[in-house]
């Protein structure tokens, strides 16, 4: 395989490791360890069926990169004997056709314990300052599409970073809405009344979605949260540094298609039990002529689990309670969004009649 290319979207994690894939825009490769590898061929599939390509990204493989082209000569020089071994995913931001993504790392505990005592010592610490500790959350880093400049505008990891339990609301809201956020939803997570963010040099907010859109939005986050949450806690496994992993689009037009093909039965596309006519072959096609996903597949929401360079199988140890409480955390905080989007969809309808 040859040279490959960072992923623009790539919003946490260490930067530039997550490549645009040579095989298809629907996928993505990473270098990988053992252990991951391990995770998504061995491990994942063995805690439940469906677990991986449902709540994870789907698995297509492996890659070598042993080489990499010289833009001058054309030639291929290599790059070391063995090659980096790299895994090939599933693409969870192909469906969308303007991605807003939010990676909020899970976990109470931030290193193995296989680690040194000195990245141990360091690890503690960085959870102790951050929401990981108390809240078994990180917001690591979104891009949100802002339709008044037709650009993303990206939050870095320095913001997650400097929150504090009481932030959280606000913090996350700032992905959907910040006018979702009022100084009572901090309740649920800290009773410290100072709830104004931190000043972290952050572009200014973008034009939200529309609170019509954005209701079913939160409300299918929601549901899906509920079902990671039933799911992973039968799970006897430890997770360190994995993240949640949500998408949203952010093209209030894409966005409003794709629920309204949710919400409608598809009676105009059923198959034809006798097979597929050749001039039928392209309307089977997912992708475009420029192997962008067609409009018809796209989705309003994503949310999955990614990053499992550490991640084991603990026979005997029960679930991991430092990941679950991420997820209750995630799971209450879009809870209490969804709630003030209620009141203020309920407002607008009042004011329309």
């Amino acid at each position: 395989m040859g040279e490959t290319n960072p992923v623009i979207s790539q919003v946490g994690g260490h930067p530039n490791t997550i490549q645009a894939s040579p095989l298809s825009s629907s996928t993505l490769i990473k270098p990988s360890l053992p252990v991951e590898r391990n995770w998504y061929q061995q491990v994942g599939p063995s805690l439940h069926p469906d677990y991986i390509g449902v709540w994870t990204p789907a698995f297509f493989g492996t890659l070598k990169l042993e080489g990499k082209m010289d833009d001058n000569t054309g030639k291929v020089e290599k790059i070391s004997e063995s090659g980096d071994e790299m895994i090939v995913l599933e693409n969870l931001t192909y469906r969308f056709l303007r991605p807003n993504i939010l990676d909020i790392k899970l976990g109470t505990q931030l290193f193995d314990e296989d680690a040194s005592p000195e990245k141990q010592e360091r690890m503690r610490a960085a959870a102790a300052n951050t929401t990981s500790g108390s809240h078994g959350v990180r917001l690591t880093g979104f891009q949100v599409w802002d339709t008044t400049s037709s650009s993303y505008i990206a939050t870095d990891k320095t913001f997650g970073k400097s929150l504090k339990p009481v932030h959280l609301p606000a913090g996350i809201a700032k992905f959907f809405g910040s006018h979702l956020f009022t100084p009572s939803s901090a309740s649920s997570t800290s009773p410290d009344s100072d709830t104004a963010l931190p000043s972290t040099g952050q572009q200014p907010d973008p034009a939200p979605l529309p609170n019509d859109l954005l209701l079913p939005v939160l409300s299918l986050l929601l549901s899906r949260l509920e079902e990671l949450i039933a799911l992973f806690s039968t799970f006897e496994v430890r997770i360190r540094g994995g993240s949640i992993l949500i998408v949203v689009e952010g093209d209030p037009v894409a966005l409003r298609s794709s629920l309204e093909r949710l919400s409608t039965p598809p009676e105009d596309e059923k198959d034809e039990e006798d097979g597929v006519e050749d001039d039928d072959v392209s309307e089977a096609s997912t992708s475009d002529s420029q192997g962008e996903a067609k409009e018809h597949t796209r989705l309003p929401i994503e949310l999955r689990m990614i990053d499992f360079a550490h991640a084991t199988k603990t026979e005997g140890q029960g679930p991991d309670k430092g990941v679950l409480l991420g997820m209750r955390t995630t799971r209450d905080l879009i809870k209490g969004l969804l709630e003030r989007c209620k009141e203020l969809v309920k407002v607008e309808e009042e004011a329309g009649k």
